[in-house]
């Protein structure tokens, strides 16, 4: 789960969109809007399966993915969806705002390898934030290799309300999605996405004092956009 880090990592993600902390890797510019896709209301278009194509360029080397956390900066009492989720991650040739809409199976490249299966854990709180944190079987990416992917595949979901909306990025700059069921789409913005990783030996990489500030950073830009909005 997410850890304590620094201030300066939510100004990183405030201009740049990404944001590197040691052993923390946050993509995604602050959040524009929510999405409650995959995790929320995965049968309100019957989703069968969501996609989220990460950028290569953005990760700063080799690494194994160890844990996987999204983001509700403002608590609407929403609920993550029962069913089972599985989560896999691989190579893909698709870059952020140019995946395949028509079958998820050509965004799938090279290494496919499960990360988690099971219904969704429970939202954990962090500060003014609720995180949806996901520990699987550790992942090693090479991002010299290519693009990464997360495929999302869901089966027996039902929908409770209020539904639960994951902060989404500003851009496809860095990140963007697919969704595939009754209705397919996509190449949207996807969801701000949280790293936690070591080094490819598998030797943890040192934390700094404290992340909090980061995800309070984080809670406050969502806070003043939907602020603005209203």
């Amino acid at each position: 789960m997410l850890k304590k880090a620094v201030f300066v990592g939510a100004m990183c993600l405030a201009f740049t969109g990404v944001c590197l902390q040691a052993g923390t890797l946050v993509l995604g510019e602050p959040p524009k809007t929510g999405n409650c896709d995959p995790f929320g209301c995965p049968t309100f278009f019957g989703l069968g399966t969501y996609q989220q194509v990460y950028l290569n360029s953005a990760f700063p080397g080799a690494m194994t993915i160890d844990d996987l956390t999204f983001f509700q900066a403002i608590n609407n009492g929403g609920t993550p969806a029962s069913g089972t989720f599985t989560l896999t991650f691989s190579y893909t040739s698709a870059a952020p705002g140019d995946l395949d809409l028509t079958n998820a199976a050509n965004n799938i490249g090279a290494g496919s390898e499960g990360f988690f299966t099971g219904t969704l854990p429970a939202m954990t709180a962090e500060g003014n934030l609720d995180l949806l944190t996901f520990s699987g079987t550790p992942f090693v990416y090479d991002p010299a290799d290519g693009n990464l992917l997360l495929t999302v595949t869901v089966t027996g979901s039902k929908n409770t309300t209020p539904y639960l909306y994951l902060d989404q990025a500003d851009s496809t700059a860095v990140t963007s999605d697919a969704y595939f069921g009754a209705v397919n789409g996509g190449n949207d913005p996807g969801l701000v996405t949280a790293f936690e990783y070591t080094s490819p030996s598998g030797t943890a990489t040192p934390e700094p004092a404290s992340l909090l500030l980061v995800l309070a950073g984080i809670g406050l830009i969502a806070y003043r956009r939907r602020r603005r909005a209203s």
